[in-house]
């Protein structure tokens, strides 16, 4: 082990984490004894900050992680994911040999469910036109459907998916769940195997895309699931994008098989401003918010500090949230 540390932090959207993190992290493993850690931020596509490239540890996003940033950190030996995911990280095509790769899981149920939350509201009232017609100051009521009553289906029983599933219990709902191991789960009225997506899709009044995206979920969303739902339901994904068949959705939301959709994940980010995605009748767009919170920062730091600490000091099998390495 050296006797000095950098710890580098790379954001692409958000630099009030990168610095909040930053400062944060450089009080805290302070030490009067023991190796020293300079923690430094930077942004995706500018140059590195002076010392960057000594780097023994690196933290961002998907979207920072790049092949070309992890070629100019060759003293790398631990990656920190500041998502819950790391499909778009464990793949990257350079990663050293020995690396301990760690992620952020555990801290984004409250912030994703809450902008689900949101998408289901807006949808359900159709949100979009009532801002409309405050624009338009055209005062027009009608009736307003509740999502009390109403049936969940949520694809994926991870961490998020309970947290979702235990908010709408709160609002009334029932909550189905769809999962490769089928077990009892308290926050679930019921759990179905994915063989049996498309009976739970034909009873979602909203179907909410939250599992991992690998090999056995890629594109599971596919246009016979549109077909098994009722064209009163509604479809939001807020996991990863190649969850679903885009073109499949697009084609149920213009037919109008579906009441209407929400997608905060995308196969291009950012999504163009010129992409036909923006002008599908009744889709709801958010720029990938679902992690994104006030307290983002405060939630994930007393992960980091923790592995950091352990990295010192070359216990990296007491590192949370470990992630095994394909060969």
């Amino acid at each position: 082990m050296t006797t000095s540390h950098t710890l580098l932090i790379v954001n692409a959207d958000a630099a009030y984490y990168a610095a909040q993190l930053t400062e944060q992290l450089t009080e805290q493993l302070a030490q009067p004894a023991g190796p020293s850690v300079t923690v430094l931020a930077a942004t995706p596509g500018q140059p590195l900050p002076e010392g960057a490239e000594s780097a023994t540890a690196v933290m961002g996003f998907a979207s920072a992680l790049t092949p070309a940033l992890i070629a100019r950190l060759p003293n790398l030996s631990w990656l920190h994911a500041l998502s819950s995911g790391v499909d778009g990280i464990v793949s990257l095509p350079n990663l050293p040999p020995g690396l301990v790769m760690t992620s952020s899981h555990g801290v984004h149920g409250p912030a994703v469910s809450e902008l689900t939350l949101m998408l289901m509201l807006a949808l359900a009232r159709d949100m979009p036109s009532l801002i409309d017609n405050q624009r338009a100051h055209l005062w027009k009521r009608r009736p307003q459907p509740l999502l009390h009553g109403k049936t969940v289906v949520i694809l994926g029983t991870g961490l998020i998916a309970c947290a979702l599933a235990t908010r709408c219990r709160a609002l009334g709902m029932r909550t189905v769940a769809v999962t490769a191991t089928v077990r009892d789960l308290p926050e679930f009225d019921a759990v179905l195997p994915r063989t049996a997506l498309l009976e739970g899709a034909a009873q979602a009044d909203m179907l909410v895309a939250l599992a991992p995206l690998d090999d056995t979920t890629r594109g599971m969303v596919d246009a016979s699931v549109f077909a098994a739902m009722k064209p009163g339901a509604f479809f939001i994904n807020v996991a990863r994008a190649g969850l679903c068949d885009t073109a499949a959705l697009v084609d149920a939301l213009t037919a109008g098989r579906l009441a209407g959709a929400a997608l905060d994940v995308f196969e291009r980010e950012p999504l163009p401003a010129d992409d036909p995605l923006w002008d599908v009748p009744r889709l709801l767009i958010t720029p990938h918010l679902g992690g994104e919170s006030d307290r983002y920062a405060d939630q994930v730091l007393p992960i980091i500090v923790h592995n950091a600490r352990c990295a010192l000091q070359g216990q990296w099998d007491a590192m949370r949230n470990r992630i095994a390495l394909p060969a």
